[in-house]
């Protein structure tokens, strides 16, 4: 025997991805506007190495760049995490679960800094089926 015939005027929907959940999306504008403070920091840290290159005091022109560079390479890294989070990449799951992990590792001598981290890290296992 056959299934009988759908009801009249039932038309199948294709399946559609889960949406963003509202969390996600809020994390992932935090997560880019941090990145651009960062970037803006790094401009000003490279910007005043190279005046004191040029005045004279090189040692902490290049050290200035060395550290500005570091930091421009977080910015961007961080930037990246916020648009993969927005697009629900899985490989900005991972990299926010292993900061998230790393920054709780990090404040054992301070456990109300990790508060949030935990909070966000705990978030981010309950909404990982949204990532693909």
């Amino acid at each position: 025997m056959s299934a009988p015939p759908p009801p009249p005027g039932y038309y199948p929907q294709p399946y559609q991805r889960p949406s963003r959940p509202i969390g996600v999306a809020i994390l992932a504008i935090l997560v880019v506007l941090v990145g651009v403070v960062f970037l803006v920091v790094a401009i000003g840290i490279l910007a005043l190495s190279g005046f004191l290159a040029l005045s004279g005091f090189t040692l902490f022109g290049v050290g200035g760049g060395i550290l500005g560079l570091i930091v421009l390479i977080f910015a961007l890294i961080w930037i990246g995490v916020g648009l993969g989070l927005w697009h629900l990449r899985s490989w900005a799951w991972w990299l926010a679960v292993i900061v998230m992990v790393l920054t709780i590792l990090g404040s054992i001598t301070s456990p109300a800094v990790a508060i949030l981290p935990v909070l966000i890290l705990v978030y981010l296992l309950v909404v990982r089926h949204h990532f693909r």
